[in-house]
C-alpha cells in the first residue's frame, strides 16, 4: 500500500467499514424503537381488552380468550396476569403462577421489566369498579425473532450499496491516480538537453492539475538553467581563448622579431593578467553558487569600509583625472564586510572606467523597506534601456568593460546578503549603481 492508488483505496475501504458498522448499529437501534413501540401499541390494546371482559364480571372468560396480535406479519401471543391490591395473582394465563405473590416491581403502567428472571414488555391497566389490576406481557425474546428478516433484507440493502460504492471509487480513484501515471511517465523519460519522448499532461485547476503545472514551470526552469549553462561555457571558452590566443601570437612575434621583445612582453603581462582576473571571477562565481559556503557576519562602519574602497581606486582615478567623493555619515551595520567590499570595489571600478571626470560614492541610512543603502554615481554617459537588464548578464562587457563578470558577481553577492543591486539614473547625469540592503540579521562572526 504504498502507492498512491493503495492508499487511497485502503482509505475508502476503511470509511466504507466504518459507516456500514455505524449503519447497522443505528438500524438496528432504530428497528428495535420502532418494534418495541408497536408490541407495547398491540400490548395496551390486549390489556384494554382484558379489561372490558372483567369489567363485565366475566373472570373465567379471560382463560378461555387468546391474546394474539400480529408485528410486522409475525403472530405473537400475550401472557395475562390478574393481581389484587397486594400483588397476589387471582388468575394467571399459566395456571402455575396462581396463588403467588408478584414480587418484581412495576414502575410504570407499560414497559420493560423483569419477570420470573426473563425480559418482557408489559401494559397494565386497572379494573374498572374492581379492586384488580390487569398485567399482560410478552417475553422480549419473541421479538428478537422478528429480526432476522429485517437484518438479512438491512445487510443485503448494505452489501450493494457497498459494491456499488467500491466500484465507483475504483472508477473515481483510477481516474485520479491516471494524470499523476501520465506525469511519472513524462518526467522518468525528461532530459532537458533532448527533445522529449512523451510530453507533460496538461494541467487545470485541481490539485492534482497544479502539481503538474508547476512540472510544467519547473521544466521550463530546467531547460533555461541548461541553455543558460550551454551559453555560459560558450562565453568562458571564447573569453579564455581571445587572451590565450594573442599571448601565443605575441610568443610567436617575439621569435620572428616581428614586434619588438619588451612591447611583446607587455601585452603578454596584460593579456596574463587579464586572463588571471577572468578565472579569478570565475572561481567568484561558482562560490556564489556553493549554498553552503559560510559567510560569517561582522560589525563594522559602512563610511569607513567605503573609505578604504575609495583609497584604494585613488591612483587609477588619479590617472583618469577623476575626482571621488563620499558621502553620508558612519552607520554600524553586522554583516559579512569581505563581501560587501567586493561589492564597492566592483561598482568603483566600472564607475572609475566609464566616468567622465567625478564619481560619488552616497551612503543612506534606514529607508522604506531597507536597513540602508550605499549608491556609487558617476557623470558618464549612463546606459540605455537595452544595457539597464543586460549589464547584470554573464560576460556583457558593454563599450568599456573588461571580463564582463564584474556585475553578474555583485548581484550575485547582494542576492546572498539579503539584498538588491540595481541601476537607475544619476543626479550626476550617468549611471548610477546601488546596493539596496533589506532588513534582517546576519550571525555574528567567532
Amino acid at each position: 500500500m504504498r502507492t498512491i492508488r493503495g492508499k487511497m483505496l485502503l482509505s475508502l475501504f476503511i470509511a466504507m467499514l466504518v459507516t456500514v458498522g455505524i449503519t447497522v448499529v443505528l438500524f438496528v437501534r432504530l428497528i428495535d424503537d420502532i418494534l418495541v413501540n408497536q408490541v407495547k401499541s398491540q400490548l395496551h390494546v390486549q390489556a384494554l381488552k382484558a379489561a372490558r371482559i372483567l369489567h363485565e364480571g366475566d373472570i373465567d372468560g379471560l382463560s378461555s380468550t387468546e391474546f394474539r396480535f400480529v408485528v410486522k406479519g409475525l403472530m405473537m401471543n400475550a401472557d395475562y396476569l390478574l393481581l389484587d391490591s397486594h400483588n397476589k395473582i387471582i388468575d394467571a394465563s399459566d395456571t402455575r403462577q396462581e396463588g403467588k405473590t408478584l414480587h418484581d416491581s412495576v414502575a410504570a403502567s407499560e414497559g420493560i421489566t423483569t419477570l420470573h428472571g426473563k425480559k418482557v414488555l408489559y401494559n397494565e391497566e386497572s379494573v374498572r369498579g374492581l379492586p384488580y389490576r390487569i398485567f399482560v406481557y410478552s417475553p422480549l425474546s419473541s421479538l428478537r425473532a422478528l429480526y432476522g428478516s429485517l437484518m438479512r433484507t438491512t445487510l443485503l440493502s448494505i452489501a450493494a450499496s457497498f459494491f456499488g460504492i467500491l466500484v465507483i471509487g475504483l472508477l473515481t480513484v483510477s481516474r485520479v491516480v491516471r494524470p499523476l501515471n501520465r506525469l511519472k511517465e513524462a518526467v522518468r523519460s525528461y532530459e532537458p538537453n533532448r527533445a522529449q519522448s512523451q510530453d507533460f499532461p496538461e494541467g487545470d485547476r485541481t490539485e492534482i492539475g497544479e502539481l503538474i503545472t508547476t512540472f510544467h514551470s519547473m521544466s521550463g526552469r530546467i531547460r533555461l538553467h541548461q541553455r543558460n549553462q550551454i551559453e555560459f561555457l560558450q562565453n568562458v571558452s571564447h573569453e579564455l581563448k581571445t587572451p590565450l590566443m594573442s599571448i601565443h601570437g605575441f610568443v610567436y612575434a617575439i621569435q620572428d622579431q616581428v614586434v619588438s621583445q619588451e612591447e611583446g612582453l607587455n601585452i603578454i603581462t596584460v593579456q596574463s593578467q587579464r586572463l588571471m582576473d577572468m578565472v579569478d571571477k570565475l572561481l567568484q562565481l561558482s562560490r556564489l553558487e556553493a549554498v553552503d559556503e559560510h559567510w560569517p557576519a561582522e560589525a563594522l562602519d559602512l563610511r569607513s569600509i567605503a573609505e578604504e574602497a575609495v583609497q584604494l581606486l585613488l591612483p587609477a582615478a588619479a590617472e583618469r583625472n577623476v575626482r571621488m567623493e563620499l558621502e553620508g555619515a558612519g552607520l554600524q551595520v553586522m554583516i559579512p564586510g569581505e563581501q560587501l567590499f567586493r561589492i564597492l570595489l566592483n561598482l568603483l571600478q566600472n564607475a572609475v572606467r566609464h566616468t567622465s571626470s567625478r564619481v560619488k560614492v552616497v551612503i543612506e541610512g534606514p529607508g522604506t523597506g531597507t536597513a540602508w543603502a550605499i549608491h556609487v554615481e558617476d557623470d558618464g554617459p549612463g546606459l540605455n534601456d537595452e544595457e539597464q537588464e543586460a549589464v547584470f548578464q554573464r560576460f556583457y562587457t558593454g563599450s568599456n568593460g573588461v571580463t564582463g563578470l564584474g556585475l553578474a558577481i555583485s548581484r550575485g553577492i547582494a542576492a546572498r546578503l539579503n539584498g538588491e543591486l540595481s541601476y537607475t539614473r544619476s543626479s550626476l547625469g550617468g549611471a548610477c549603481f546601488s546596493f539596496l540592503k533589506y532588513e534582517d540579521e546576519f550571525p555574528k562572526s567567532g
